[in-house]
């Protein structure tokens, strides 16, 4: 089988797979698409035409398309992570500015972005009011968490307990906490904006319970622990989420001035 290409084109890779008897006939080409090396096909002409032009060596040519193949794959499995996390908006930790709030403790942040917690598998929670970015801090980490090949998934609490007590109703409630128990990271956004009755209490519970030293979790919410309970509307509950979430965990306080208002809120 031909190792170039027809009309500037790659060829179609095998459809099928190859008999041990094609597998003697095919082009060095077709065996890498073959293994599912598809841009490593796609530079192979060209790199060996660099290749024996400066004189290097098979190996070193080896390398080369191998390493750039990597790169690829490693690429591709991060955006696939990203769309499959639901993260929105995306963010990073450049795109903040750790000037504009009236507190925070940067180096906290710094510490959460390097991902240790995640191998801890405990957790990190934002809190401050509206405006000041936790969101954009708790997605900047899930994104780096993506690219780093972890789990990762976003979810509003209020879409979140919505869901499970929808899935309650329909009687599939495990199989939805299994799902929000699998990712590596959850990301629980704007807790504390609407509150719970107890079942919906009693169902995130559930949530935080059964990834409490399993798997990480980063909260954002605009309430001190010791208002939880009106969020709760059960103090019970309240205390026991907040002391899975911290147990170990990263805690950091944002105070400031929201972007989206002239007022400053502590």
């Amino acid at each position: 089988m031909p190792s170039s290409t027809t009309n500037g084109n790659p060829p179609t890779p095998p459809t099928t797979t190859p008999t041990p008897d094609a597998v003697a006939t095919m082009s060095l080409a077709d065996v890498m698409r073959a293994l599912g090396l598809h841009h490593a096909a796609s530079e192979l002409d060209m790199r060996s035409q660099k290749a024996i032009a400066r004189n290097e060596s098979p190996l070193s040519l080896t390398d080369t398309l191998m390493r750039e193949e990597l790169r690829v794959q490693i690429e591709a499995r991060a955006k696939a992570a990203l769309r499959r996390s639901q993260i929105f908006p995306l963010t990073t930790l450049d795109g903040y500015d750790f000037d504009y709030p009236k507190s925070i403790d940067k180096d906290l942040v710094m510490r959460a972005a390097q991902l240790d917690f995640l191998t801890d598998k405990t957790n990190v929670v934002f809190v401050g009011p509206s405006g000041v970015g936790k969101t954009h801090l708790a997605n900047a980490i899930g994104q780096l968490a993506c690219l780093r090949g972890r789990r990762t998934r976003f979810v509003l609490a209020a879409d979140l307990v919505n869901e499970l007590v929808a899935a309650q109703a329909k009687n599939t409630l495990h199989r939805r906490l299994a799902a929000y128990s699998a990712p590596e990271l959850l990301i629980i956004d704007e807790l504390g904006y609407l509150a719970f009755d107890a079942r919906g209490a009693d169902l995130l519970y559930q949530v935080f319970n059964r990834r409490y030293q399993r798997a990480s979790t980063v909260v954002t919410t605009n309430l001190a622990f010791k208002d939880w309970g009106k969020l709760f509307h059960n103090s019970a509950a309240a205390s026991a989420i907040a002391d899975r979430l911290v147990h170990k965990g990263l805690l950091v306080r944002i105070a400031g001035k929201s972007r989206r208002s002239d007022q400053e809120v502590e």
